[in-house]
């Protein structure tokens, strides 16, 4: 494997796929529908203010680690041991936040059943997306432009782009709770297809541009 020094060099960065887009932003929904639904017949504010616990430690806490490790990654002679890293790190740090999650649902409502199917589901799809996070490392680290030069999101902006679809859920419950049995379902799938139906729409509105673009030249075998 060859190592790689940077040089500076300013050009338009490409955008990500439309259909990789689609799909992250699909998974980005189920995700938020699976958060929403995790109480069960809860109140409709219970839901509201878990999922906002996890909006408020997950988007800072996990773009910052996860822009840092792509940068080691990109610049790493051996990439196995940062690839472990990042994929540690992600599954930590999204762990922890379900977990802050489910300890404010218990302190708001401590005699609430909990069924642990839910939680099991999540951590599931968390071990099975391990696969294509490898996958999708292997394939940033082989791109030409540094992590550092490409547009990034915004954790700020994701925040508020979610806040205002937690709010809508949060108001679609209400509305609907005396009058239609299940209504904690209605609102999770109203998330769940607004954001795949959207997200890619403001997708660029959520990004900060990079720095002038950083790209890399082999100079030497790595070890």
């Amino acid at each position: 494997m060859k190592a790689h020094r940077t040089t500076a060099r300013t050009h338009d960065t490409a955008a990500p796929g439309a259909l990789g887009l689609r799909l992250s932003y699909a998974g980005i929904g189920i995700f938020m529908a699976f958060t929403w639904i995790g109480e069960g017949d809860a109140p409709a504010w219970d839901h509201a203010l878990r999922t906002l616990a996890i909006l408020l430690l997950l988007p800072p806490v996990l773009l910052r680690t996860n822009r840092r490790l792509l940068h080691n990654l990109y610049e790493a002679a051996r990439p196995a041991p940062v690839i472990a890293q990042l994929i540690t790190a992600r599954l930590v740090i999204i762990t922890a936040a379900f977990g802050a999650s489910n300890l404010l649902g218990h302190l708001l409502d401590p005699h609430a059943a909990r069924s642990p199917v839910m939680p099991a589901v999540g951590l599931l799809i968390l071990l099975l997306s391990i696969p294509v996070q490898i996958r999708r490392a292997h394939r940033l680290r082989a791109r030409d432009i540094h992590p550092s030069a490409r547009p990034d999101l915004s954790a700020p902006r994701v925040m508020l782009a979610k806040l205002a679809l937690v709010a809508a859920a949060l108001l679609t419950q209400l509305l609907l709770g005396a009058y239609v049995d299940g209504a904690t379902f209605v609102a999770a799938a109203a998330i769940a297809i607004t954001t795949a139906a959207l997200g890619p729409r403001v997708h660029h509105r959520l990004l900060v541009s990079g720095n002038p673009t950083v790209t890399r030249e082999p100079v030497g075998d790595g070890v």
